[in-house]
């Protein structure tokens, strides 16, 4: 936390500012290094606040919530803790008040009559220290094994939601809130790039596609299986996406701008035969501490840089490839990967990397 506090207060001091409230769940688990601060996933907002001055940092709270928060997700960090009854609707901004000055703060959410922050707060973010990338790391395979094991799992005759029930049962016994549990069966696929699981039975072909949360950190990725003899049709699309995929990791780069990761990606979509498929659903990006920190777009004009983190995930009708990878010097880390999964290495002359194959299964 001691890093971070130092890069908040730089950032703040060279904004001119008094203090930052920090009140949003993605921003408390950064700060906290993986707090973890939410009653409703539904609120972008989590129960406790961090309000960051030139000298001090305090939690504030609501009196019926401070147990938990203090012995379970701020324990051993120097925090002051300011606290008001849980009854008091006005309690977060009569408390800001008193410890700073409003009128030259602001708050991530922009809370308690507070302005909304700048974007350079949450770019603070984006790149990862090293024990976020370990914590990273282990999201990254347990993510995996939970989607793997729903695919292993799943017979032809189950429901879409049955698939998804394992896959957040599975998520759950390993400490990842599954944010995005998305099951999709045969002709849905091709029908939605995002198939909700509904109560459709299995047949032929599944795609399970999980954005899982834990410490704060997201693990984005998508698998797929066929029961049966394969289809090739199918098959053909989902290779020419492993290929587009394969090409936007391979160009994310440290110092490559994510417009020119974007644009090299829409160039190989187009070296497939498959040219405006990249309108049809958004490609992924940077992530971290935010299922998308930015989406890539044409205009994007974020940089890479070494320990940030991408998911892509490039879509063909039919066909959809997504890992969540580390970007370093010596190219693409894929974070969720088990090693059990069949792969197939794509090979650029830039370099070669593994992208998941789909799982073929003769029940």
């Amino acid at each position: 936390m001691a890093t971070k506090l130092v890069a908040i207060r730089a950032w703040s001091a060279a904004e001119g500012l008094d203090a930052v409230l920090v009140g949003s769940q993605t921003g408390f688990a950064w700060l906290t290094a993986g707090g973890d601060d939410h009653v409703s996933l539904g609120d972008g907002a989590g129960v406790a606040s961090l309000l960051v001055t030139a000298d001090e940092t305090f939690l504030l709270t609501k009196d019926n919530e401070r147990p938990r928060i203090a012995d379970e997700e701020v324990a051993g960090l120097e925090l002051t803790t300011v606290e008001w009854p849980w009854y008091d609707p006005d309690g977060l901004r009569k408390t800001v008040g008193r410890l700073c000055r409003p009128d030259r703060s602001v708050s991530d959410l922009g809370q308690a009559g507070l302005r909304p922050a700048p974007p350079g707060l949450a770019a603070l973010r984006y790149t990862l220290l090293p024990q976020e990338v370990e914590r990273f790391r282990r999201l990254g395979v347990d993510a995996a094994e939970a989607v793997e094991t729903a695919c292993l799992t799943a017979r032809p005759g189950d429901l879409e939601t049955d698939v998804a029930g394992v896959l957040a049962r599975e998520c759950e016994r390993r400490g990842i809130l599954a944010l995005v549990n998305l099951v999709g069966a045969d002709e849905r696929i091709a029908a939605y790039r995002h198939p909700v699981p509904k109560p459709y039975r299995v047949e032929r072909t599944l795609i399970v596609a999980l954005t899982g949360r834990r410490h704060g950190l997201h693990a984005s990725l998508t698998r797929m299986v066929e029961f049966g003899p394969a289809d090739e049709e199918r098959a053909a699309r989902h290779r020419a996406c492993q290929r587009v995929d394969a090409r936007y990791l391979l160009e994310s780069t440290p110092g490559a701008a994510l417009a020119d990761v974007f644009a090299r990606g829409v160039e190989q979509y187009a070296a497939e035969d498959f040219a405006d498929q990249w309108r049809l659903h958004h490609q992924g990006g940077l992530t971290g501490y935010a299922g998308r920190e930015v989406f890539a777009t044409p205009s994007a004009d974020h940089r890479l840089e070494s320990s940030q983190v991408v998911a892509w995930n490039p879509s063909i009708t039919g066909a959809k490839s997504e890992d969540t990878v580390l970007v370093t010097d010596e190219g693409p880390d894929v974070l969720t990967r088990t090693g059990a999964w069949p792969q197939a290495r794509v090979e650029y002359p830039t370099g070669a990397v593994d992208r998941p194959s789909i799982l073929g299964r003769g029940d």
